[in-house]
Protein backbone atom coordinates (compact mmCIF):
# COMPACT_ATOMS: atom_id res chain seq x y z
CA UNK A 1 0.00 0.00 0.00
CA UNK A 2 2.66 2.09 0.67
CA UNK A 3 3.98 1.64 -2.70
CA UNK A 4 0.96 2.40 -4.11
CA UNK A 5 0.66 5.82 -2.32
CA UNK A 6 4.81 6.71 -3.11
CA UNK A 7 3.84 6.44 -6.98
CA UNK A 8 0.96 8.54 -6.51
CA UNK A 9 2.46 11.20 -3.92
CA UNK A 10 1.00 14.26 -5.84
CA UNK A 11 -2.72 12.65 -4.77
CA UNK A 12 -2.20 13.27 -1.35
CA UNK A 13 -0.91 16.18 -1.58
CA UNK A 14 -2.99 17.76 -4.11
CA UNK A 15 -5.65 16.91 -1.85
CA UNK A 16 -3.86 18.05 1.03
CA UNK A 17 -3.57 21.80 -0.13
CA UNK A 18 -6.91 21.50 -1.67
CA UNK A 19 -8.40 21.10 2.38
CA UNK A 20 -5.96 23.55 3.58
CA UNK A 21 -7.80 26.36 1.12
CA UNK A 22 -10.99 24.56 1.83
CA UNK A 23 -10.44 25.15 5.29
CA UNK A 24 -9.01 28.40 5.18
CA UNK A 25 -11.51 29.53 2.82
CA UNK A 26 -14.77 28.17 4.84
CA UNK A 27 -13.03 29.97 8.33
CA UNK A 28 -12.64 33.14 6.26
CA UNK A 29 -15.77 33.59 4.38
CA UNK A 30 -18.32 31.54 6.73
CA UNK A 31 -20.04 34.15 9.02
CA UNK A 32 -19.13 34.02 12.48
CA UNK A 33 -20.78 33.34 15.55
CA UNK A 34 -20.27 35.03 18.75
CA UNK A 35 -22.34 33.08 21.81
CA UNK A 36 -22.99 35.23 24.80
CA UNK A 37 -24.03 33.68 28.30
CA UNK A 38 -25.86 34.90 31.26
CA UNK A 39 -26.40 33.09 34.42
CA UNK A 40 -30.24 33.10 36.41
CA UNK A 41 -31.11 32.03 39.85
CA UNK A 42 -34.68 30.61 39.20
CA UNK A 43 -35.47 29.28 42.68
CA UNK A 44 -38.91 28.01 44.17
CA UNK A 45 -41.87 29.93 43.77
CA UNK A 46 -42.48 29.85 47.80
CA UNK A 47 -41.75 33.82 48.26
CA UNK A 48 -45.18 34.48 50.46
CA UNK A 49 -45.29 38.20 50.75
CA UNK A 50 -49.38 37.77 51.92
CA UNK A 51 -50.53 36.04 54.70
CA UNK A 52 -53.07 34.29 52.95
CA UNK A 53 -51.65 34.43 49.15
CA UNK A 54 -53.47 33.23 46.09
CA UNK A 55 -50.32 30.65 45.46
CA UNK A 56 -50.00 27.68 47.59
CA UNK A 57 -46.69 26.73 48.71
CA UNK A 58 -45.08 23.71 47.31
CA UNK A 59 -42.30 22.10 49.18
CA UNK A 60 -41.60 19.47 47.00
CA UNK A 61 -38.64 18.74 45.26
CA UNK A 62 -39.73 17.31 42.56
CA UNK A 63 -42.96 19.81 42.08
CA UNK A 64 -40.27 22.72 42.55
CA UNK A 65 -37.85 21.18 39.44
CA UNK A 66 -40.94 20.92 37.34
CA UNK A 67 -42.52 24.32 37.97
CA UNK A 68 -38.80 25.62 37.13
CA UNK A 69 -38.32 23.71 34.24
CA UNK A 70 -42.04 24.84 33.05
CA UNK A 71 -40.77 28.46 33.48
CA UNK A 72 -37.76 27.34 31.33
CA UNK A 73 -40.03 27.16 28.40
CA UNK A 74 -41.31 30.89 28.46
CA UNK A 75 -37.90 31.88 27.41
CA UNK A 76 -38.68 30.96 23.54
CA UNK A 77 -42.49 31.68 23.99
CA UNK A 78 -43.82 34.59 22.36
CA UNK A 79 -44.22 36.91 24.64
CA UNK A 80 -40.93 37.18 26.22
CA UNK A 81 -39.56 37.33 22.38
CA UNK A 82 -41.50 39.98 21.69
CA UNK A 83 -40.21 42.02 24.47
CA UNK A 84 -36.85 41.21 23.65
CA UNK A 85 -37.51 42.65 19.91
CA UNK A 86 -39.21 45.42 20.68
CA UNK A 87 -36.56 46.47 23.63
CA UNK A 88 -33.75 46.05 21.33
CA UNK A 89 -35.55 47.37 17.64
CA UNK A 90 -35.05 43.94 16.31
CA UNK A 91 -37.69 44.21 13.09
CA UNK A 92 -34.87 47.41 11.93
CA UNK A 93 -32.29 44.81 11.98
CA UNK A 94 -31.17 43.07 9.22
CA UNK A 95 -29.74 40.08 10.85
CA UNK A 96 -33.02 39.37 12.30
CA UNK A 97 -35.13 40.36 9.62
CA UNK A 98 -34.31 38.39 7.11
CA UNK A 99 -33.25 40.97 5.01
CA UNK A 100 -29.19 39.67 5.21
CA UNK A 101 -30.35 36.19 4.03
CA UNK A 102 -27.62 34.95 1.34
CA UNK A 103 -28.42 34.47 -2.20
CA UNK A 104 -31.22 35.71 -4.48
CA UNK A 105 -34.96 34.94 -3.91
CA UNK A 106 -35.92 32.49 -7.25
CA UNK A 107 -39.21 32.70 -6.79
CA UNK A 108 -39.49 36.59 -6.24
CA UNK A 109 -37.62 36.85 -9.47
CA UNK A 110 -40.09 34.45 -11.42
CA UNK A 111 -43.08 36.87 -9.65
CA UNK A 112 -41.79 40.15 -10.83
CA UNK A 113 -40.63 39.04 -14.27
CA UNK A 114 -44.58 37.63 -14.38
CA UNK A 115 -45.80 41.11 -12.74
CA UNK A 116 -47.14 40.04 -9.67
CA UNK A 117 -45.54 41.23 -6.41
CA UNK A 118 -44.79 39.32 -3.72
CA UNK A 119 -46.36 40.08 0.04
CA UNK A 120 -43.77 41.83 2.44
CA UNK A 121 -42.49 40.03 4.70
CA UNK A 122 -43.62 40.17 8.23
CA UNK A 123 -40.67 41.65 10.07
CA UNK A 124 -41.59 40.91 13.44
CA UNK A 125 -42.41 37.03 12.94
CA UNK A 126 -39.18 36.30 11.03
CA UNK A 127 -37.66 38.53 14.30
CA UNK A 128 -39.35 35.54 16.50
CA UNK A 129 -38.78 33.23 14.51
CA UNK A 130 -35.15 33.88 14.19
CA UNK A 131 -34.47 34.33 17.91
CA UNK A 132 -36.43 31.10 18.99
CA UNK A 133 -33.70 29.52 16.92
CA UNK A 134 -30.72 31.63 18.36
CA UNK A 135 -31.81 31.32 22.45
CA UNK A 136 -31.67 28.39 24.55
CA UNK A 137 -31.73 27.57 28.12
CA UNK A 138 -30.12 24.88 30.54
CA UNK A 139 -30.90 23.88 33.79
CA UNK A 140 -27.36 23.14 35.42
CA UNK A 141 -27.92 19.21 37.05
CA UNK A 142 -29.15 19.45 40.63
CA UNK A 143 -29.01 23.22 41.01
CA UNK A 144 -31.84 25.73 40.79
CA UNK A 145 -28.88 27.43 37.72
CA UNK A 146 -29.84 28.30 34.71
CA UNK A 147 -27.70 29.38 31.62
CA UNK A 148 -28.94 31.07 28.93
CA UNK A 149 -27.00 30.98 25.54
CA UNK A 150 -27.66 33.37 22.69
CA UNK A 151 -25.84 33.65 19.23
CA UNK A 152 -25.44 36.35 17.08
CA UNK A 153 -22.95 37.42 14.40
CA UNK A 154 -21.22 40.13 16.67
CA UNK A 155 -20.48 39.87 20.34
CA UNK A 156 -21.71 42.97 21.53
CA UNK A 157 -25.02 41.96 19.83
CA UNK A 158 -25.09 38.57 21.69
CA UNK A 159 -24.39 39.75 24.71
CA UNK A 160 -27.17 42.30 24.43
CA UNK A 161 -29.76 40.32 23.29
CA UNK A 162 -28.78 37.48 26.40
CA UNK A 163 -29.84 40.98 28.74
CA UNK A 164 -32.92 41.34 27.49
CA UNK A 165 -33.84 37.81 27.21
CA UNK A 166 -33.41 37.71 30.73
CA UNK A 167 -35.20 40.62 31.74
CA UNK A 168 -37.85 39.62 29.37
CA UNK A 169 -38.15 36.60 31.37
CA UNK A 170 -37.89 37.87 34.58
CA UNK A 171 -41.12 40.59 33.27
CA UNK A 172 -42.98 37.76 31.68
CA UNK A 173 -42.91 35.66 34.61
CA UNK A 174 -44.08 38.50 36.95
CA UNK A 175 -46.94 39.37 34.23
CA UNK A 176 -48.31 35.44 34.57
CA UNK A 177 -48.41 35.95 38.22
CA UNK A 178 -49.85 39.50 37.76
CA UNK A 179 -52.50 38.22 35.22
CA UNK A 180 -53.44 35.35 36.97
CA UNK A 181 -54.07 37.44 40.42
CA UNK A 182 -56.00 39.39 38.31
CA UNK A 183 -58.10 37.07 36.40
CA UNK A 184 -58.78 35.78 40.35
CA UNK A 185 -59.91 39.14 41.62
CA UNK A 186 -61.88 39.95 38.54
CA UNK A 187 -63.76 36.17 39.00
CA UNK A 188 -63.98 37.57 43.07
CA UNK A 189 -65.53 40.63 41.98
CA UNK A 190 -67.80 39.27 39.57
CA UNK A 191 -69.05 37.17 42.28
CA UNK A 192 -69.41 39.86 45.29
CA UNK A 193 -72.39 41.23 43.10
CA UNK A 194 -74.15 38.54 43.87
CA UNK A 195 -72.89 37.82 47.18
CA UNK A 196 -73.62 41.32 48.38
CA UNK A 197 -77.44 41.27 47.36
CA UNK A 198 -78.18 37.90 48.85
CA UNK A 199 -76.68 39.16 52.04
CA UNK A 200 -78.43 42.66 51.69
CA UNK A 201 -81.57 40.54 51.02
CA UNK A 202 -81.16 38.03 54.46
CA UNK A 203 -80.65 41.31 56.20
CA UNK A 204 -83.60 42.82 55.01
CA UNK A 205 -85.66 39.53 56.02
CA UNK A 206 -84.84 39.86 59.54
CA UNK A 207 -85.43 43.34 59.95
CA UNK A 208 -89.01 42.60 58.05
CA UNK A 209 -89.87 39.92 60.27
CA UNK A 210 -89.08 41.41 63.42
CA UNK A 211 -90.78 44.62 62.45
CA UNK A 212 -93.72 42.49 61.62
CA UNK A 213 -93.73 41.02 64.69
CA UNK A 214 -93.12 43.60 66.76
CA UNK A 215 -89.51 41.87 68.73
CA UNK A 216 -87.42 44.63 70.46
CA UNK A 217 -84.11 43.45 71.78
CA UNK A 218 -81.55 45.09 74.38
CA UNK A 219 -77.32 45.59 73.32
CA UNK A 220 -77.32 42.40 74.67
CA UNK A 221 -79.34 40.89 72.04
CA UNK A 222 -82.18 40.00 74.89
CA UNK A 223 -85.74 40.15 74.19
CA UNK A 224 -87.13 43.19 75.72
CA UNK A 225 -90.27 41.33 76.81
CA UNK A 226 -88.17 38.88 78.59
CA UNK A 227 -86.51 41.40 80.18
CA UNK A 228 -89.64 43.70 80.56
CA UNK A 229 -91.15 40.20 82.28
CA UNK A 230 -88.20 39.84 84.42
CA UNK A 231 -88.61 43.37 86.02
CA UNK A 232 -92.45 43.04 86.34
CA UNK A 233 -91.88 40.11 88.60
CA UNK A 234 -89.43 41.14 90.32
CA UNK A 235 -91.56 44.54 91.39
CA UNK A 236 -94.64 41.81 91.82
CA UNK A 237 -91.94 39.86 94.68
CA UNK A 238 -91.58 43.38 96.35
CA UNK A 239 -95.37 44.43 96.24
CA UNK A 240 -96.12 40.75 97.64
CA UNK A 241 -93.78 41.67 100.37
CA UNK A 242 -95.31 45.01 100.70
CA UNK A 243 -98.68 42.82 100.95
CA UNK A 244 -97.73 41.01 103.84
CA UNK A 245 -96.22 43.62 105.77
CA UNK A 246 -99.04 46.08 105.46
CA UNK A 247 -101.66 42.61 106.20
CA UNK A 248 -99.60 42.08 108.94
CA UNK A 249 -100.10 45.59 110.31
CA UNK A 250 -103.72 46.09 110.17
CA UNK A 251 -104.00 42.57 111.85
CA UNK A 252 -102.70 43.51 114.47
CA UNK A 253 -103.73 46.68 114.48
CA UNK A 254 -107.40 45.41 114.69
CA UNK A 255 -106.55 43.02 117.41
CA UNK A 256 -108.16 43.44 120.48
CA UNK A 257 -106.76 45.83 122.96
CA UNK A 258 -106.80 46.30 126.70
CA UNK A 259 -107.78 50.12 126.17
CA UNK A 260 -107.27 52.58 123.59
CA UNK A 261 -104.79 55.01 126.16
CA UNK A 262 -102.34 51.53 126.40
CA UNK A 263 -102.44 49.89 123.05
CA UNK A 264 -100.41 47.20 121.14
CA UNK A 265 -96.58 48.49 120.29
CA UNK A 266 -97.42 48.64 116.35
CA UNK A 267 -99.86 51.42 117.24
CA UNK A 268 -97.02 54.16 117.54
CA UNK A 269 -96.91 57.58 116.36
CA UNK A 270 -95.04 60.83 117.79
CA UNK A 271 -98.55 61.93 118.26
CA UNK A 272 -99.81 59.74 119.65
CA UNK A 273 -97.15 58.80 122.53
CA UNK A 274 -97.09 62.95 123.63
CA UNK A 275 -101.25 61.96 124.27
CA UNK A 276 -99.97 59.08 126.08
CA UNK A 277 -97.54 60.90 127.98
CA UNK A 278 -100.08 64.13 128.80
CA UNK A 279 -103.10 61.35 129.11
CA UNK A 280 -100.81 59.85 132.30
CA UNK A 281 -100.00 63.00 133.49
CA UNK A 282 -103.45 64.55 134.09
CA UNK A 283 -104.37 60.84 135.68
CA UNK A 284 -101.60 61.28 138.05
CA UNK A 285 -103.13 65.33 138.83
CA UNK A 286 -106.34 63.83 138.80
CA UNK A 287 -105.90 61.14 141.24
CA UNK A 288 -103.95 63.21 143.51
CA UNK A 289 -106.53 65.94 143.67
CA UNK A 290 -109.28 63.39 144.51
CA UNK A 291 -107.52 62.17 147.56
CA UNK A 292 -107.67 65.78 149.38
CA UNK A 293 -110.69 67.70 147.69
CA UNK A 294 -114.35 66.71 146.95
CA UNK A 295 -115.62 65.70 143.57
CA UNK A 296 -116.80 69.64 142.73
CA UNK A 297 -113.80 71.54 143.10
CA UNK A 298 -113.04 73.48 140.29
CA UNK A 299 -109.30 72.06 139.80
CA UNK A 300 -110.19 68.55 139.56
CA UNK A 301 -113.56 69.49 137.11
CA UNK A 302 -110.82 71.24 135.21
CA UNK A 303 -108.25 68.36 135.66
CA UNK A 304 -110.97 65.22 134.35
CA UNK A 305 -112.28 67.66 131.31
CA UNK A 306 -108.63 67.67 129.97
CA UNK A 307 -108.65 63.80 130.55
CA UNK A 308 -111.57 63.36 128.67
CA UNK A 309 -109.95 65.17 125.64
CA UNK A 310 -107.01 63.75 125.93
CA UNK A 311 -108.70 60.20 125.64
CA UNK A 312 -110.87 61.78 122.45
CA UNK A 313 -107.44 63.06 121.07
CA UNK A 314 -105.84 59.74 121.56
CA UNK A 315 -109.15 57.84 119.86
CA UNK A 316 -108.82 60.18 116.53
CA UNK A 317 -105.42 59.46 116.41
CA UNK A 318 -105.84 55.83 116.57
CA UNK A 319 -108.43 55.81 114.05
CA UNK A 320 -106.44 58.18 111.89
CA UNK A 321 -103.40 54.98 112.17
CA UNK A 322 -105.79 52.10 111.72
CA UNK A 323 -107.30 54.30 108.79
CA UNK A 324 -104.23 54.88 107.31
CA UNK A 325 -102.84 51.45 107.72
CA UNK A 326 -106.08 50.37 105.90
CA UNK A 327 -105.06 52.72 102.83
CA UNK A 328 -102.06 50.98 102.90
CA UNK A 329 -102.91 47.70 102.78
CA UNK A 330 -105.54 48.19 99.90
CA UNK A 331 -102.90 49.74 97.83
CA UNK A 332 -100.65 47.01 98.56
CA UNK A 333 -103.64 44.69 97.38
CA UNK A 334 -103.93 47.00 93.85
CA UNK A 335 -100.35 47.31 93.06
CA UNK A 336 -100.12 43.24 93.89
CA UNK A 337 -102.98 42.86 91.68
CA UNK A 338 -101.76 45.25 89.03
CA UNK A 339 -98.47 43.59 88.69
CA UNK A 340 -100.36 40.75 88.34
CA UNK A 341 -101.93 41.46 85.37
CA UNK A 342 -98.68 43.15 83.79
CA UNK A 343 -96.86 39.86 84.60
CA UNK A 344 -100.15 37.89 82.57
CA UNK A 345 -99.67 39.95 79.77
CA UNK A 346 -95.91 40.01 79.42
CA UNK A 347 -95.48 35.95 79.75
CA UNK A 348 -98.55 35.73 76.95
CA UNK A 349 -95.81 38.44 74.93
CA UNK A 350 -92.98 36.72 75.80
CA UNK A 351 -94.51 33.16 74.55
CA UNK A 352 -95.64 34.37 71.16
CA UNK A 353 -91.87 36.69 70.82
CA UNK A 354 -90.33 33.09 71.44
CA UNK A 355 -92.36 31.34 69.14
CA UNK A 356 -91.12 34.10 66.89
CA UNK A 357 -87.29 34.00 68.45
CA UNK A 358 -87.04 30.43 66.92
CA UNK A 359 -87.84 32.18 63.22
CA UNK A 360 -85.93 35.03 63.24
CA UNK A 361 -82.67 32.99 64.98
CA UNK A 362 -83.12 30.84 61.52
CA UNK A 363 -82.74 34.38 59.58
CA UNK A 364 -80.02 35.51 61.43
CA UNK A 365 -78.42 32.56 61.02
CA UNK A 366 -78.55 32.74 57.26
CA UNK A 367 -78.21 36.60 57.64
CA UNK A 368 -75.04 35.88 59.70
CA UNK A 369 -73.83 33.50 57.12
CA UNK A 370 -74.03 35.03 54.13
CA UNK A 371 -72.79 37.84 55.30
CA UNK A 372 -69.44 36.07 56.74
CA UNK A 373 -69.34 34.88 53.43
CA UNK A 374 -69.73 38.26 51.41
CA UNK A 375 -67.09 39.64 53.78
CA UNK A 376 -64.49 36.65 53.22
CA UNK A 377 -64.94 37.30 49.65
CA UNK A 378 -64.68 41.04 49.75
CA UNK A 379 -61.32 40.83 51.89
CA UNK A 380 -59.87 38.29 49.69
CA UNK A 381 -60.81 40.44 46.57
CA UNK A 382 -59.16 42.72 47.93
CA UNK A 383 -56.24 40.75 48.72
CA UNK A 384 -55.96 39.47 45.83
CA UNK A 385 -56.34 42.99 43.74
CA UNK A 386 -53.31 44.19 45.65
CA UNK A 387 -51.46 40.68 45.11
CA UNK A 388 -51.65 41.64 41.49
CA UNK A 389 -49.50 45.17 41.94
CA UNK A 390 -46.87 43.22 44.02
CA UNK A 391 -43.91 41.83 41.70
CA UNK A 392 -43.07 38.43 44.40
CA UNK A 393 -41.05 36.90 41.70
CA UNK A 394 -37.24 35.67 42.91
CA UNK A 395 -35.49 35.18 40.22
CA UNK A 396 -32.06 36.89 39.91
CA UNK A 397 -29.42 37.31 37.09
CA UNK A 398 -26.70 35.67 38.82
CA UNK A 399 -23.80 37.04 36.27
CA UNK A 400 -24.92 39.67 33.31
CA UNK A 401 -23.77 38.45 29.49
CA UNK A 402 -20.46 39.77 28.46
CA UNK A 403 -19.32 40.00 24.70
CA UNK A 404 -17.11 36.61 23.75
CA UNK A 405 -13.43 37.93 22.84
CA UNK A 406 -13.44 34.86 20.24
CA UNK A 407 -16.43 33.61 18.05
CA UNK A 408 -18.10 30.17 18.66
CA UNK A 409 -18.21 29.10 15.32
CA UNK A 410 -16.71 28.78 12.90
CA UNK A 411 -13.49 27.28 14.65
CA UNK A 412 -10.14 29.22 14.10
CA UNK A 413 -8.65 29.43 10.61
CA UNK A 414 -5.36 27.47 11.37
CA UNK A 415 -7.71 24.93 13.24
CA UNK A 416 -10.18 24.85 9.91
CA UNK A 417 -6.82 25.11 7.93
CA UNK A 418 -5.41 21.91 9.77
CA UNK A 419 -8.39 20.11 9.75
CA UNK A 420 -8.45 20.47 5.98
CA UNK A 421 -5.15 19.24 5.09
CA UNK A 422 -5.82 16.48 7.31
CA UNK A 423 -9.19 15.27 5.43
CA UNK A 424 -7.53 16.28 1.94
CA UNK A 425 -4.35 14.10 2.83
CA UNK A 426 -6.03 11.17 3.96
CA UNK A 427 -8.47 11.51 1.08
CA UNK A 428 -5.98 11.56 -1.67
CA UNK A 429 -4.02 8.80 0.29
CA UNK A 430 -7.10 6.66 -0.35
CA UNK A 431 -7.36 7.49 -3.69
CA UNK A 432 -3.77 6.59 -4.58
CA UNK A 433 -3.86 3.29 -2.45
CA UNK A 434 -7.10 2.42 -4.62
CA UNK A 435 -6.31 3.36 -8.16
CA UNK A 436 -3.05 1.52 -7.13
CA UNK A 437 -5.21 -1.65 -5.62
CA UNK A 438 -6.67 -1.75 -8.91
CA UNK A 439 -4.37 -1.26 -11.25
CA UNK A 440 -2.88 -4.45 -9.41
CA UNK A 441 -6.27 -6.08 -9.43
CA UNK A 442 -6.26 -5.65 -13.59
CA UNK A 443 -2.54 -6.76 -14.27
CA UNK A 444 -3.23 -10.13 -12.52
CA UNK A 445 -6.39 -10.29 -14.41
CA UNK A 446 -4.54 -9.99 -17.42
CA UNK A 447 -1.81 -12.55 -16.80
CA UNK A 448 -4.44 -14.79 -16.06
CA UNK A 449 -5.88 -14.37 -18.86
CA UNK A 450 -2.48 -15.03 -21.05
Amino acid sequence: MANWIARRWYWPLLFALVGIGAGASYGQWTPARYTAYTDLLVPPANLQVLPNDIYPQNLQSDSQLLDIESKLRLLNSGNVLRRVSRELDLPNNPEFNGEAKAGPNVFALLDGLLGSKPAPPDRDLEVMRTLAERITAKRVERSYMVTIAVWARTAETAARIADASAKAFQEEVAQADADAAGRAASGLKDRLVELKKAASEAEEKAAQFKRSHGLQTTANGDLLSAQTMAQISTKLVDANTRLVGAQARYDELTAPKPNETNPLGTLQSATLTSLRAQHASIKQTIDSLSMTYGAQYPGLVRARSELRGTQQAIREETNRILRAAQLELDQAAATVETLKGQAERARIAVAADNEAQVQLNDLQRDMTTKGAIYQTFLTRAGETAERQLLNSTNIRVISTAIPPVSRSWPPRTVLLAAGGLAAGFGLGAALAAGFGLLATLRRARKQLAA
